[in-house]
């Protein structure tokens, strides 16, 4: 089976899993504005491995959606290979690894980023999901966590050691996370520790994660650490046409900022997507994302108190056409 990691142009504009965010009628809407490849939610192996109907829900996806790449969680190995062979099965593109995850029903239980403590588990995990599936796997992590929970003086695990310890095996790409298990999402990101880990990962693709301030500054940290590419999270929030505005910078210099219509049309888009894809049921999903895709109007406020009423793609419709 190809690796389509390697047939990517670079940089690779990718984005990563995100809990109740990157369904596939968000993943559309990312293909849509340039997404070089998508990723599901990130699903249990041990779910999988016990054939859990909804957690295989979460894995139907759209041709459209291609390069798609299913991430695993979970600090069983034995889970892995069945769970790999199901992935396969669905006929996505890659299987991607989480040894970065520092919420709290991860991370908390083991997993995640916890699992560097035990690099032992770490290595079995890769080498039965290789062995298990013909698709390329990559791995995610973060730069550092105390090698004690809790006791910064015992000592930190690092990308390094994570790097190290892989070095065997063939993955298809590196994606690593700017910051530390400890501080999970604020603070600055250690673009040196991050250009370090592009030097010493030889395997295959890097890609930097978390580093997000500007599309100027993107860019001016892909020469800096010279990463492959970026892989953005929660600076999507409402703005999935970073994709765009990124690649355009980077060809050409300038970029175009995002009209109002561009924005409703968008939005309208997306709420289509998601009724198409999970009905009623799942449509209150969307209010969260409608009030991402508001926040910088001056009628933010008024506008989320009826926007966090919506049922349907009709009643979305209707208050972005009045704006």
């Amino acid at each position: 089976m190809k690796n389509f990691w390697q047939q990517l142009e670079k940089p690779i504009i990718s984005m990563t899993p995100m809990a109740g965010i990157t369904d596939s009628a968000w993943r559309q809407i990312c293909k849509m504005w340039g997404a070089d490849i998508v990723h599901t939610e990130f699903v249990s192996a041990d779910a999988l491995h016990y054939d859990s109907k909804k957690t295989l829900k979460m894995l139907k996806y759209k041709t459209s959606e291609h390069p798609i790449v299913v991430q695993l969680f979970g600090r069983r190995p034995e889970m892995y290979p069945k769970a790999a062979k199901i992935v396969e099965s669905l006929g996505v593109d890659g299987i991607d690894l989480n040894f970065g995850c520092p919420a709290k029903k991860v991370a908390g239980h083991g997993g995640g980023i916890c699992l560097l403590r035990d690099m032992d588990t770490v290595k079995k995990i890769v080498a039965t999901t290789i062995e298990s599936t013909k698709l390329p796997v990559s791995v995610k992590t973060r730069m550092s966590l105390n090698a004690v929970q809790g006791d910064p003086k015992q000592g930190k695990i690092t990308v390094f050691d994570f790097i190290d310890a892989l070095a065997e095996f063939p993955l298809a790409a590196l994606i690593v996370h700017g910051r530390t298990y400890e501080t999970p999402y604020t603070g600055p990101v250690d673009l040196k520790g991050l250009k370090k880990a592009r030097k010493k990962f030889k395997n295959g693709i890097f890609l930097i994660n978390g580093s997000f301030q500007t599309v100027e500054s993107i860019v001016k940290d892909l020469k800096y650490t010279k990463a492959d590419g970026i892989a953005l999270s929660r600076a999507l929030y409402g703005q999935p046409w970073l994709f765009k505005q990124i690649k355009d910078y980077i060809e050409t210099g300038k970029y175009k900022e995002i009209s109002d219509q561009e924005i409703k049309d968008t939005a309208i888009k997306h709420a289509h997507l998601l009724w198409e894809s999970k009905g009623a049921n799942g449509f209150k999903e969307m209010r969260k994302h409608l009030l991402f895709y508001v926040k910088a109007r001056p009628d933010a406020a008024s506008l989320r108190k009826q926007l966090v009423a919506v049922e349907n793609p009709q009643q979305v419709e209707k208050i972005f056409n009045k704006i």
